[in-house]
């Protein structure tokens, strides 16, 4: 099974038409990962890989900043 990382950066690579290099401490904000939209989209989708509401504070710029910090705030902390 893979894990919820991997499946993030797999779905990250799928909002773009060529394969782009999403590394852990990649700013998926200043590299153009994901747009202001998109942004909305993903934490909807690490909710679902996460198996459950994200609390809202939890929800924020820095902690979504990087798959790193999404590692950290989110999966590891469960």
């Amino acid at each position: 099974m893979e894990s919820k990382i991997t499946s993030l950066r797999k779905w990250l690579d799928g909002l773009h038409e060529k394969p782009i290099d999403i590394q852990e401490d990649t700013d998926l904000i200043q590299s153009g990962a994901v747009t202001s939209l998109q942004f909305v989209q993903m934490v909807i989708e690490i909710e679902r890989l996460h198996g459950r509401k994200l609390d809202p504070g939890v929800i924020t710029i820095e902690s979504m900043r990087t798959l790193k910090a999404i590692d950290t705030t989110v999966f590891q902390a469960a």
